[in-house]
């Protein structure tokens, strides 16, 4: 900038200093003028009034909503979550961080040598299964994992086995489910049944005895166990605005989960988009960024297309994925469900379940055997080492 006394004297060489207003009009301005070093705090509210603007705008278009009479409360409400949802996105875009490769660098190796002198493997949230915990070294902060099936295969059991999986392995952490499908009185039933070790259908109907009675007391107890911890919502309303808004309630209240399960994603709904796929792609995209800020693995359970029923071999594949592309993109970790005596009542393989990892990553894919027992709808270790991975996990060490 020029100094005041050099434009002075320029103005007064030149005739023009009293036209401009003097000397004393300049020092006024001189003073006045914003200092350079300042120049972030005005940025800062350019920033804040810039967002205080756009949500006039949106708090405007709510207004609109309300007074458009053909719209619901439901559809108002909706409305503004996602115009909410949008406004919060791009916070964050503008709030990341960036990294230099070296500090990048350095934090890689000091999780390595972290892990490293640890004597447990699982460097993610662990699923209870001691097969499919080696493989994916547990299911991984900010990941989107994705567990697909046909009905009736066990999508909501096996994804309630790997959330008592965390619950055990994180004692510490809490897990979210957002049942869109069930209600809580059933997922619990669920629960209890595979806690008790007493048959689901027995409890449905309240055939019980002694002898289931004094199991309940003892699963009940477990469960009691983690009150504060296993948060369940069942609204099914659900939209990728509600559920992000919902789960950084509960993190206020509960604290960080380890993990967070949606049952399932075809349910969750993004008023808005032209068509199905369209939307998918939204809700997909949606859930990936909420494991990612929110730094905890995201379990979506996913529907398939029918037209696996019309193969001779009915194990799904990426390919059976309903509704769009977008998912298969979007996950970090794709598992599906197989039970063939669902297909085939007179099976060689009674009891037996295969997880199908079909995508992963960060890690190799393959196929691992479970048991399942229909009684208790109950996913479990395989006896003899469930694996298809052309190794032994159990033989690994470190």
């Amino acid at each position: 900038a020029l100094p005041i006394i050099t434009l002075s004297e320029k103005l007064e060489h030149n005739n023009d200093l009293e036209r401009c207003g003097g000397f004393a009009y300049l020092a006024e301005l001189s003073k006045n003028t914003p200092s350079a070093a300042n120049i972030m705090g005005y940025a800062a509210v350019m920033v804040e009034k810039s967002r205080l603007r756009e949500l006039l705008v949106v708090g405007n278009a709510i207004l609109a909503d309300v007074h458009h009479h053909r719209l619901s409360a439901l559809e108002v409400a909706e409305h503004a979550e996602n115009a909410l949802f949008k406004l919060s996105e791009q916070d964050i875009i503008q709030s990341a961080k960036e990294i230099d490769v070296t500090e990048a660098l350095d934090l890689l190796l000091s999780k390595l040598e972290s892990a490293t002198a640890s004597d447990n493997f699982i460097t993610g949230t662990p699923t209870g299964m001691a097969a499919l915990d080696y493989m994916s070294c547990g299911l991984q902060p900010g990941d989107l994992i994705l567990l697909a099936a046909r009905p009736s295969m066990g999508k909501t059991s096996m994804a309630l086995s790997w959330c008592i999986g965390a619950l055990l392995g994180r004692p510490q952490k809490s897990v979210f489910i957002f049942s869109i499908e069930m209600p809580t009185e059933q997922l619990m039933m669920r629960l209890l049944s595979m806690r008790s070790r007493v048959e689901l259908s027995r409890l449905r109907s309240g055939d019980l005895g002694d002898t289931e009675w004094n199991l309940i007391s003892k699963g009940a107890y477990e469960l009691a166990e983690w009150r504060n911890r296993l948060i369940i919502d069942d609204n099914s309303a659900q939209t990728p605005a509600t559920l992000r808004t919902r789960a950084r309630r509960y993190i206020r209240k509960y604290g960080q989960p380890s993990l967070i399960m949606i049952d399932y994603l075809q349910l969750v709904r993004c008023p808005g988009m032209e068509n199905r796929t369209q939307e998918i792609a939204e809700i997909s995209r949606s859930l990936k960024a909420l494991g990612k800020e929110l730094g905890c693995p995201v379990l979506a359970l996913s529907q398939l297309n029918r037209q696996v029923e019309q193969r001779a071999d009915k194990r799904p594949n990426n390919g059976d994925l309903r509704d769009s592309g977008a998912l298969e993109q979007d996950a970090d970790l794709i598992s599906f469900i197989y039970r063939d005596e669902v297909y085939n009542a007179d099976t060689n393989y009674p009891g037996q379940a295969e997880i199908i990892i079909s995508k992963q990553r960060q890690g190799p894919t393959g196929t691992l055997k479970v048991q399942f027992d229909g009684k208790y709808t109950l996913f479990s270790e395989y006896p003899e080492g469930g694996y298809d991975l052309g190794y032994d996990y159990r033989k690994q060490s470190r």
